[in-house]
């Protein structure tokens, strides 16, 4: 599904959900620290090896 067809409306009904929608936005979110090792060209070169391998058995 698209995103831009995707109905980002909603309504809150209750008290409840309005208390809980506020802790959300109020809460800061937690950086992601990306893992760098996980995309170095040796890693990539690994993987590339083992794809091969895999799809000429």
């Amino acid at each position: 599904m698209a995103t831009s067809s995707f109905n980002k409306d909603f309504t809150l009904k209750s008290k409840r959900e309005v208390e809980s929608f506020i802790k959300i936005m109020q809460t800061p979110s937690k950086p992601i620290k990306i893992d760098r090792k996980l995309v170095s060209p040796e890693r990539e070169k690994e993987g590339v090896e083992k794809l091969r391998k895999t799809l000429f058995r």
